[in-house]
């Protein structure tokens, strides 16, 4: 595995949005999961099925969004491309998930109107996503039909990129619904989840002292619970901000951890120096 040079990495970093550090875990992670430097479709999709152990139909709404990011379409992700799945899932840009929804569910069309069957195709994916098979099929029908007439389906049979934005900004539910969402997560580069709880990190940096605006450090935490304790978690992908532990900045990380129990007390230190 070669190292990435730093022209490579202040690159990904501009594209993704991504720490420098978080990019080099990332690349460590991607080459160890896969040598060759190629993450197939098929584990790409078998990926949403462990993550989605419950749902109807996970495939549907995972092959819509590999097509979107396989750019060279070799039916298979580089470094690269999984890295803007990275970037985008772990980022704070709404806009930028929504956009790439909209492109996905307009069969990689970004720029053409989204037409009504093409939505209505990829409104089904996302309910098999998020449904099991003893799902209601009146609740499905229902909330099918409202985002048809959230999206002003009801009275037309295709709506423009910039009106669909429009519509996802100014309603929260339907944006959330909508956006992409995705598999891999930090401290999960396999997408395995089973027995694991998700666990939010905030870490706030002081902002007593202007002589030190931010740490250039690596820094970690052990979360110590009434059952268990946690390894070792190097905090590094904030989805608050890309420039991590500067002054008076809160960022906050997700981490899959096995079951710890009720939270007892946290150990969080750090290794370098303030800059």
């Amino acid at each position: 595995m070669a190292s990435l040079t730093a022209k490579e990495l202040n690159q990904l970093s501009e594209e993704t949005g991504l720490s420098k550090l978080a990019i080099q875990d990332w690349h460590r992670r991607f080459y160890h999961e896969c040598p060759s430097g190629s993450f197939p479709k098929e584990r790409y999709l078998q990926l949403y099925r462990s993550f989605y152990p419950r749902a109807k139909n996970p495939d549907a709404y995972a092959q819509m969004f590999f097509t979107t990011f396989d750019e060279d379409r070799d039916q298979a992700l580089n470094f690269r491309e999984f890295l803007r799945i990275v970037g985008i899932t772990q980022g704070n840009d709404d806009k930028s998930k929504l956009e790439v929804a909209y492109k996905a569910y307009n069969r990689n069309h970004a720029d053409t109107n989204l037409l009504r069957r093409h939505l209505l195709t990829a409104v089904q994916a996302i309910m098999d996503l998020i449904e099991d098979e003893t799902s209601d099929e009146n609740k499905r029908q229902t909330i099918v039909e409202w985002v048809m007439k959230s999206l002003n389906f009801d009275e037309k049979l295709e709506i423009t990129k910039k009106d669909f934005l429009r519509r996802c900004r100014d309603n929260t539910n339907l944006a959330d619904f909508l956006a992409f969402s995705s598999v891999p997560k930090p401290n999960c580069p396999d997408g395995d989840l089973r027995g694991k709880e998700k666990y939010k990190i905030a870490v706030q940096t002081g902002n007593e002292s202007k002589k030190f605006p931010g740490m250039n450090a690596n820094v970690y935490l052990i979360i110590h619970g009434e059952q268990a304790e946690s390894e070792t978690i190097h905090l590094q992908s904030s989805h608050t901000h890309k420039d991590l532990f500067e002054q008076g900045h809160t960022d906050i990380f997700t981490e899959f951890l096995p079951n710890l129990g009720e939270i007892q007390r946290v150990t969080l230190w750090h290794t370098g120096d303030k800059n």
